[in-house]
Protein backbone atom coordinates (compact mmCIF):
# COMPACT_ATOMS: atom_id res chain seq x y z
CA UNK A 1 0.00 0.00 0.00
CA UNK A 2 2.78 2.47 0.69
CA UNK A 3 4.35 1.47 -2.68
CA UNK A 4 0.78 2.90 -4.32
CA UNK A 5 0.56 5.64 -2.11
CA UNK A 6 3.85 6.95 -3.74
CA UNK A 7 2.81 6.30 -6.88
CA UNK A 8 -0.24 7.87 -6.86
CA UNK A 9 1.77 10.96 -5.83
CA UNK A 10 4.09 10.69 -8.10
CA UNK A 11 1.25 10.16 -10.78
CA UNK A 12 -0.10 13.71 -9.52
CA UNK A 13 3.41 15.50 -9.58
CA UNK A 14 3.76 14.35 -13.48
CA UNK A 15 -0.10 15.59 -13.93
CA UNK A 16 1.13 18.67 -13.05
CA UNK A 17 3.99 18.91 -15.84
CA UNK A 18 1.21 18.49 -18.72
CA UNK A 19 0.30 21.94 -20.76
CA UNK A 20 -3.49 22.75 -19.86
CA UNK A 21 -4.75 20.78 -23.24
CA UNK A 22 -3.05 17.57 -22.60
CA UNK A 23 -4.10 17.40 -18.81
CA UNK A 24 -7.87 17.85 -20.08
CA UNK A 25 -7.03 14.94 -22.47
CA UNK A 26 -5.29 13.26 -19.67
CA UNK A 27 -8.30 13.82 -16.93
CA UNK A 28 -11.13 12.88 -19.94
CA UNK A 29 -8.67 9.68 -20.53
CA UNK A 30 -8.72 8.78 -17.12
CA UNK A 31 -12.40 8.89 -16.68
CA UNK A 32 -12.95 6.61 -18.71
CA UNK A 33 -10.15 3.72 -17.82
CA UNK A 34 -11.71 4.19 -14.49
CA UNK A 35 -15.12 2.74 -17.11
CA UNK A 36 -13.40 -0.10 -17.79
CA UNK A 37 -13.09 -3.64 -16.41
CA UNK A 38 -9.61 -4.18 -16.26
CA UNK A 39 -8.91 -0.88 -14.06
CA UNK A 40 -11.31 -1.54 -11.51
CA UNK A 41 -8.83 -1.91 -9.32
CA UNK A 42 -7.47 1.32 -8.45
CA UNK A 43 -4.20 -0.56 -7.93
CA UNK A 44 -3.92 -1.37 -11.84
CA UNK A 45 -5.15 1.85 -12.75
CA UNK A 46 -2.75 3.94 -11.11
CA UNK A 47 0.43 1.68 -12.13
CA UNK A 48 -0.83 1.58 -15.59
CA UNK A 49 -1.07 5.62 -15.53
CA UNK A 50 2.72 5.37 -14.32
CA UNK A 51 3.70 4.04 -17.31
CA UNK A 52 1.81 6.20 -19.66
CA UNK A 53 2.59 9.67 -18.13
CA UNK A 54 6.28 9.64 -18.61
CA UNK A 55 5.70 8.88 -22.31
CA UNK A 56 3.20 11.53 -23.02
CA UNK A 57 5.57 13.91 -21.40
CA UNK A 58 8.42 12.70 -23.56
CA UNK A 59 5.82 13.50 -26.94
CA UNK A 60 5.13 16.95 -25.23
CA UNK A 61 8.28 17.86 -25.30
CA UNK A 62 8.97 17.01 -28.86
CA UNK A 63 6.20 19.22 -29.47
CA UNK A 64 3.38 16.71 -30.16
CA UNK A 65 -0.35 16.79 -28.11
CA UNK A 66 -1.74 14.16 -26.22
CA UNK A 67 -4.39 13.16 -28.71
CA UNK A 68 -1.70 12.81 -31.79
CA UNK A 69 0.14 10.82 -29.73
CA UNK A 70 -2.46 8.01 -28.78
CA UNK A 71 -3.81 8.28 -31.98
CA UNK A 72 -7.11 8.67 -31.12
CA UNK A 73 -10.23 10.54 -28.27
CA UNK A 74 -9.84 9.68 -24.79
CA UNK A 75 -12.99 7.61 -24.73
CA UNK A 76 -11.19 5.29 -27.88
CA UNK A 77 -8.17 4.92 -26.39
CA UNK A 78 -9.54 3.91 -22.95
CA UNK A 79 -10.99 1.01 -24.75
CA UNK A 80 -8.28 -0.22 -26.42
CA UNK A 81 -6.18 -0.32 -22.95
CA UNK A 82 -8.65 -1.85 -21.54
CA UNK A 83 -9.20 -4.80 -23.67
CA UNK A 84 -8.00 -8.14 -22.30
CA UNK A 85 -4.70 -8.33 -22.37
CA UNK A 86 -1.75 -6.18 -20.64
CA UNK A 87 0.03 -4.09 -22.41
CA UNK A 88 3.99 -4.67 -23.79
CA UNK A 89 6.05 -3.51 -21.20
CA UNK A 90 8.05 -0.19 -21.72
CA UNK A 91 11.35 -2.10 -21.95
CA UNK A 92 10.49 -4.62 -24.52
CA UNK A 93 11.66 -3.32 -27.80
CA UNK A 94 14.51 -1.79 -26.03
CA UNK A 95 15.89 -4.38 -23.85
CA UNK A 96 16.22 -6.60 -27.11
CA UNK A 97 17.82 -3.69 -28.70
CA UNK A 98 20.87 -4.51 -26.10
CA UNK A 99 22.13 -7.67 -26.96
CA UNK A 100 22.14 -6.71 -30.76
CA UNK A 101 24.28 -3.93 -29.46
CA UNK A 102 26.75 -6.16 -27.13
CA UNK A 103 27.19 -8.74 -30.27
CA UNK A 104 27.82 -5.46 -32.20
CA UNK A 105 30.57 -4.35 -29.51
CA UNK A 106 31.71 -8.11 -28.97
CA UNK A 107 32.06 -9.68 -32.28
CA UNK A 108 32.03 -7.08 -34.98
CA UNK A 109 33.55 -3.86 -33.80
CA UNK A 110 36.90 -5.32 -32.26
CA UNK A 111 37.27 -6.83 -35.59
CA UNK A 112 37.82 -3.29 -37.40
CA UNK A 113 39.63 -1.44 -34.83
CA UNK A 114 42.65 -1.92 -36.79
CA UNK A 115 41.76 -0.19 -40.41
CA UNK A 116 43.78 -2.70 -42.18
CA UNK A 117 40.80 -5.35 -41.08
CA UNK A 118 37.94 -5.24 -43.50
CA UNK A 119 34.68 -5.68 -43.15
CA UNK A 120 33.62 -9.12 -44.48
CA UNK A 121 30.00 -7.93 -45.30
CA UNK A 122 28.70 -11.73 -46.38
CA UNK A 123 30.32 -12.89 -43.48
CA UNK A 124 28.73 -9.87 -40.58
CA UNK A 125 24.82 -10.40 -42.53
CA UNK A 126 25.47 -14.38 -42.12
CA UNK A 127 26.88 -13.85 -38.38
CA UNK A 128 23.61 -11.30 -37.38
CA UNK A 129 21.00 -14.12 -39.25
CA UNK A 130 22.50 -16.76 -37.05
CA UNK A 131 22.41 -14.49 -33.68
CA UNK A 132 19.23 -13.43 -34.64
CA UNK A 133 17.88 -17.03 -34.95
CA UNK A 134 19.45 -17.42 -31.71
CA UNK A 135 17.72 -14.97 -29.75
CA UNK A 136 14.35 -16.08 -30.76
CA UNK A 137 14.97 -19.96 -30.10
CA UNK A 138 15.94 -18.49 -26.72
CA UNK A 139 12.94 -16.19 -26.31
CA UNK A 140 11.21 -19.20 -27.54
CA UNK A 141 12.67 -21.85 -25.07
CA UNK A 142 12.40 -19.34 -21.90
CA UNK A 143 8.90 -19.48 -20.57
CA UNK A 144 9.07 -23.18 -21.30
CA UNK A 145 11.37 -23.72 -18.33
CA UNK A 146 11.91 -23.54 -14.12
CA UNK A 147 14.97 -20.78 -13.60
CA UNK A 148 17.51 -23.58 -13.40
CA UNK A 149 16.46 -25.00 -16.71
CA UNK A 150 16.52 -21.59 -18.38
CA UNK A 151 19.82 -20.88 -17.62
CA UNK A 152 20.88 -24.47 -19.26
CA UNK A 153 18.78 -23.90 -22.17
CA UNK A 154 20.71 -20.03 -22.88
CA UNK A 155 23.69 -21.67 -22.77
CA UNK A 156 23.09 -24.51 -24.44
CA UNK A 157 21.98 -21.81 -27.45
CA UNK A 158 25.53 -19.61 -26.55
CA UNK A 159 27.55 -22.31 -27.44
CA UNK A 160 25.62 -23.40 -30.34
CA UNK A 161 25.67 -20.05 -31.81
CA UNK A 162 29.57 -19.72 -31.11
CA UNK A 163 30.00 -22.56 -32.97
CA UNK A 164 28.31 -21.44 -35.71
CA UNK A 165 29.96 -18.43 -35.77
CA UNK A 166 33.47 -20.57 -36.11
CA UNK A 167 32.29 -22.78 -39.06
CA UNK A 168 30.72 -19.22 -40.52
CA UNK A 169 34.08 -17.51 -40.25
CA UNK A 170 36.36 -20.97 -41.68
CA UNK A 171 33.68 -21.29 -44.75
CA UNK A 172 32.31 -18.10 -46.39
CA UNK A 173 34.65 -16.72 -48.75
CA UNK A 174 35.88 -13.23 -48.00
CA UNK A 175 32.89 -10.88 -50.08
CA UNK A 176 31.68 -7.48 -50.03
CA UNK A 177 35.45 -6.30 -48.47
CA UNK A 178 34.94 -2.97 -46.84
CA UNK A 179 37.51 -0.47 -45.02
CA UNK A 180 36.67 1.76 -42.42
CA UNK A 181 39.45 4.18 -43.78
CA UNK A 182 41.14 6.76 -41.15
CA UNK A 183 39.09 9.27 -42.09
CA UNK A 184 35.85 7.83 -43.04
CA UNK A 185 36.59 4.91 -40.81
CA UNK A 186 36.29 7.34 -37.98
CA UNK A 187 33.45 9.55 -39.16
CA UNK A 188 31.34 6.40 -39.37
CA UNK A 189 32.61 5.03 -35.62
CA UNK A 190 32.37 8.47 -33.79
CA UNK A 191 28.73 8.88 -35.40
CA UNK A 192 27.55 5.41 -34.59
CA UNK A 193 28.81 6.12 -30.67
CA UNK A 194 27.04 9.39 -30.97
CA UNK A 195 23.88 7.88 -31.96
CA UNK A 196 23.95 4.97 -29.49
CA UNK A 197 24.61 7.23 -26.95
CA UNK A 198 21.79 9.67 -27.81
CA UNK A 199 19.47 6.71 -27.80
CA UNK A 200 20.42 5.79 -24.36
CA UNK A 201 20.46 9.84 -22.85
CA UNK A 202 16.52 9.87 -24.35
CA UNK A 203 15.77 6.43 -22.78
CA UNK A 204 16.73 7.28 -19.65
CA UNK A 205 14.43 9.98 -19.60
CA UNK A 206 11.85 8.28 -19.59
CA UNK A 207 12.45 5.32 -17.60
CA UNK A 208 16.33 5.27 -15.65
CA UNK A 209 16.93 1.66 -15.41
CA UNK A 210 16.77 0.85 -19.29
CA UNK A 211 19.63 -1.69 -20.09
CA UNK A 212 21.10 0.55 -22.41
CA UNK A 213 23.44 2.30 -20.69
CA UNK A 214 25.35 -0.88 -19.71
CA UNK A 215 26.49 -0.71 -23.10
CA UNK A 216 28.12 2.73 -22.98
CA UNK A 217 31.31 1.76 -21.40
CA UNK A 218 32.06 -1.11 -23.99
CA UNK A 219 31.40 1.52 -26.78
CA UNK A 220 33.16 4.22 -26.11
CA UNK A 221 36.37 2.42 -25.04
CA UNK A 222 36.05 0.35 -28.22
CA UNK A 223 35.32 3.59 -30.31
CA UNK A 224 38.84 4.79 -28.57
CA UNK A 225 40.98 2.64 -29.89
CA UNK A 226 39.68 2.63 -32.83
CA UNK A 227 40.20 6.15 -33.29
CA UNK A 228 44.05 5.52 -31.85
CA UNK A 229 44.72 3.15 -34.81
CA UNK A 230 43.04 5.51 -37.12
CA UNK A 231 45.08 9.01 -35.71
CA UNK A 232 48.46 9.55 -37.54
CA UNK A 233 50.02 10.05 -34.35
CA UNK A 234 49.38 6.80 -32.49
CA UNK A 235 48.46 4.47 -35.21
CA UNK A 236 51.65 2.66 -35.58
CA UNK A 237 51.72 2.14 -32.00
CA UNK A 238 48.56 0.11 -32.77
CA UNK A 239 49.80 -2.59 -34.40
CA UNK A 240 52.88 -3.27 -32.00
CA UNK A 241 52.72 -5.52 -29.51
CA UNK A 242 52.07 -2.74 -27.06
CA UNK A 243 49.21 -1.72 -29.36
CA UNK A 244 47.72 -5.25 -29.19
CA UNK A 245 47.68 -5.74 -25.57
CA UNK A 246 46.03 -2.05 -25.19
CA UNK A 247 43.51 -3.47 -27.54
CA UNK A 248 43.19 -6.75 -25.38
CA UNK A 249 43.24 -4.56 -22.43
CA UNK A 250 40.68 -2.40 -23.88
CA UNK A 251 38.17 -5.41 -24.32
CA UNK A 252 38.53 -6.51 -21.18
CA UNK A 253 37.35 -3.06 -19.51
CA UNK A 254 34.67 -2.82 -21.83
CA UNK A 255 33.30 -6.08 -21.06
CA UNK A 256 33.39 -5.48 -17.56
CA UNK A 257 31.81 -1.94 -18.09
CA UNK A 258 29.32 -3.94 -19.16
CA UNK A 259 28.27 -6.90 -16.28
CA UNK A 260 28.80 -3.99 -13.51
CA UNK A 261 26.75 -1.31 -15.24
CA UNK A 262 24.46 -4.25 -15.92
CA UNK A 263 24.51 -5.58 -12.40
CA UNK A 264 23.34 -1.91 -11.13
CA UNK A 265 20.66 -1.49 -13.38
CA UNK A 266 19.34 -5.24 -12.31
CA UNK A 267 19.89 -4.50 -8.68
CA UNK A 268 17.60 -1.28 -9.69
CA UNK A 269 15.17 -3.28 -11.61
CA UNK A 270 14.60 -5.78 -9.04
CA UNK A 271 14.20 -3.13 -5.82
CA UNK A 272 11.63 -1.34 -8.10
CA UNK A 273 9.69 -5.08 -8.26
CA UNK A 274 10.08 -5.54 -4.83
CA UNK A 275 8.34 -2.61 -3.99
CA UNK A 276 5.77 -2.74 -6.79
Amino acid sequence: MARIATIIKENATLRDQLSPENRSYWDDLVENMRQQAKFRKETVLQRELHDLLPEIIAAQKAGRDAEDFFGGGPATIAIALGKTGSRRPWWWNWDLLVPLLIFTLGTILPGVILPAVPLQLLLVGVEYGLFIVALVIGIWLTPRFTERGRVVAWLIVIVALLVAMRVAATTIPPVGLVYLTRGGGSIALIVFAVLVTGLTWWQNRIHPNSWLSAVLGSLWITTFLALLARIPATSGLMVTTSGNLLIALGTLLGDASVLIIGWHIWQARQHQTNNE
